[in-house]
């Protein structure tokens, strides 16, 4: 993905994800995950651990998974406010995983983000494909987008969006 156009009120861009990152990265993860673990009535004891696991585990996972993914902090007016995974592959570009902190949602920076990926697949006449939970307050934004639905695990949604020339 490009290093994004700025806009008329702020300047977002991406910058690679780098070892001394993580603990911003695992804050995102953390303040995008923790809700139903608190709901389910976890002590914080508990929930800071398992929250570390998942972390652990997804960030081998998506780095196994896809190899030669881009790994990158969302950055406003040069302040981290989130991360995008995304694999620009030779055949279809996939958005992995995005997240914002929860103060900076709301403000259209995840749409940015992912019109900005958008239009590089559509530059390059590929597919964007991407998975949305199942009933997820996200899935209006990706129908927004011009997302489709191309499978159905149960949990998540397999979502496409085929390029526009």
């Amino acid at each position: 993905m490009p290093r994004m156009t700025p806009s008329t009120t702020d300047k977002l861009a991406l910058r690679a994800i780098d070892a001394a990152d993580d603990a911003f990265v695992f804050e995102v993860f953390s303040a995008t995950r923790a809700a139903p673990f608190r709901q389910a009535g976890l002590p914080e004891s508990v929930i800071g651990p398992l929250l570390e696991q998942q972390y652990r585990a997804q960030q081998s996972q998506y780095r196994a998974q896809f190899p030669g993914a881009d790994f990158d902090l969302v950055m406003v007016d040069g302040v981290a406010v989130g991360y995008v995974y995304a694999l620009r592959g030779l055949s279809h570009f996939a958005l992995i995983d995005v997240a914002l902190l929860p103060a900076h949602c709301g403000q259209g920076i995840g749409s940015r983000v992912v019109g900005a990926l958008i239009a590089e697949a559509d530059a390059a006449g590929l597919c964007l494909s991407a998975h949305v939970a199942k009933g997820g307050r996200a899935w209006r934004l990706w129908q927004r987008l011009g997302f489709e639905v191309v499978g159905d695990d149960g949990v998540y949604l397999a979502i496409e969006r085929r390029p526009v020339r």
